[in-house]
C-alpha cells in the first residue's frame, strides 16, 4: 500500500505549498475544536488577513469509496459553522482534501457559494503534491459536470 494520506499529513502539504506568503498562527490536534489550520499573510501591511483551512485525510476503511466521496462535506459544513467575520477580503477559508475528494467537492460547491465565501480547495495527491483551486477555479469543474 502506498503512503497513506492522513489529516496530518494533507496539513504538512498544505503549510509547506503556502510559505513563504503564509505563516501558521494556529494549529489543531485531531481531536481539538476548532479549524485545523489558522494563518496570517505575513506580506499584508498590517498582517491582518487569516487563512481558515479545515482539512481531512483519506478513508482506507471498507467502505472508503463512499467515505472519501462525502469527507468533504463534513469538512464543509465544519468550515461554515465557524465562520464568523464576514469581511471578504481579510478572511480565506479552504478545505484541504485527498485529490479524490477534492475532484468531487469542486464538481458539486456551486461555483457563486465558493465566490461568496471566499472557498479555495487544497487538492493533495498519494505524492504530496499540493494543487490549489481558488474561487474562479470552481467554474471550470462545474461546467464540466454539465456535460457529464
Amino acid at each position: 500500500m502506498k503512503n497513506p494520506i492522513s489529516e496530518k499529513f494533507v496539513i504538512e502539504k498544505i503549510k509547506e505549498h503556502l510559505k513563504p506568503q503564509w505563516e501558521v498562527v494556529a494549529q489543531k490536534d485531531l481531536h481539538e475544536k476548532g479549524c485545523d489550520l489558522v494563518l496570517k499573510d505575513v506580506f499584508n501591511k498590517h498582517e491582518a488577513r487569516r487563512f481558515y483551512i479545515e482539512c481531512k485525510g483519506k478513508s482506507y476503511a471498507k467502505s472508503a469509496r463512499a467515505v472519501n466521496e462525502t469527507v468533504w462535506l463534513y469538512a464543509l459544513g465544519q468550515l461554515v459553522s465557524r465562520m464568523k467575520v464576514w469581511a471578504r477580503h481579510a478572511y480565506k477559508y479552504g478545505l484541504g482534501l485527498p485529490e479524490v475528494s477534492a475532484d468531487k467537492a469542486l464538481r458539486r460547491i456551486p461555483a457563486e457559494a465558493a465566490k461568496h465565501l471566499c472557498l479555495y480547495i487544497f487538492s493533495v495527491d498519494d505524492k504530496g503534491k499540493v494543487k490549489e483551486y481558488s474561487p474562479k477555479d470552481f467554474k471550470k469543474f462545474q461546467s464540466k459536470k454539465s456535460r457529464n
